[in-house]
């Protein structure tokens, strides 16, 4: 049974896609909402060696990197690109390791007292080149401090935070904040159709409107992968050219112990 909170979102944000530990139910814009309501099947594992193709796509410009910079021309600027890829690949890798220990029955979240506003901020700066280069501006409004596994956590909120840098146009506005006990992050992006926001989630898949973006459809898999193992429960609204709204319960959250 769904608390008062998530029957508010389910009103009044449709479509809507929310994801429970347990189960993922897709609500369709139009209808009764319990009526049409869509109880989806979904894997219970990832598959970690599903993230692993990523690793070719860096690892291949690199070599090519490597070759331009034997010709000892543009050294700096092809170090430069050298380096980012890398950092994709760190990343990547860090992805894999956490899942990894998430696919291990024994698996427990290390939970320890965190800022969500220092998280998010730290998320931020490691996106601020691609923030001002599409002149964004991104608004915080939230103090508050979360138990939860830190390693966890910020790999979800990198990839719903990323996403939504990537799919913002120019001069759009992303919000992140809390409303009642969900975090929410908000996007004024391309939105996703309705007859695809029930996939959105499953590996490799990509809405057909986000297909000329890079990616490969790993970011939402791995979040809701995540999520499921910490039972939390989030949801996905979105519309085509009004953005996506993501939903996140957070039930121990303390807008007292804010940290900076």
């Amino acid at each position: 049974m769904l608390d008062t909170n998530w029957h508010e979102i389910i009103e009044t944000y449709k479509p809507l896609l929310l994801l429970k530990p347990d189960q993922i139910v897709f609500y369709p814009a139009d209808g009764d909402t319990y009526k049409k309501q869509q109880i989806l099947t979904d894997s219970k594992t990832f598959f970690v060696n599903a993230v692993a193709h990523e690793l070719f796509t860096p690892i291949t410009a690199m070599i090519g990197l490597v070759e331009i910079a034997k010709e000892e021309e543009n050294v700096r600027e092809t170090l430069c690109k050298i380096e980012k890829h890398l950092v994709r690949m760190q990343r990547i890798v860090e992805q894999l390791v956490l899942l990894s220990k998430i696919e291990q029955e024994q698996y427990c979240p290390e939970t320890v007292q965190i800022s969500l506003r220092k998280l998010i901020k730290d998320i931020l700066n490691e996106y601020q080149h691609k923030i001002e280069q599409k002149k964004i501006s991104v608004v915080v409004s939230l103090k508050a401090s979360i138990k939860t596994d830190q390693e966890a956590f910020k790999i979800v909120l990198r990839n719903l935070i990323s996403n939504a840098i990537k799919y913002s146009p120019d001069g759009g506005t992303i919000k992140i904040f809390s409303q009642k006990r969900f975090l929410v992050i908000q996007d004024e992006g391309i939105g996703i159709p309705e007859t695809e926001l029930k996939n959105i989630t499953a590996r490799f898949y990509r809405a057909a409107n986000a297909r000329t973006f890079s990616g490969a459809g790993l970011g939402l898999a791995i979040v809701k992968h995540i999520l499921r193992r910490m039972g939390i429960c989030w949801a996905i609204h979105s519309k085509i050219g009004a953005g996506t709204k993501v939903f996140i319960e957070i039930l121990q959250i303390d807008q007292q112990l804010a940290g900076e």
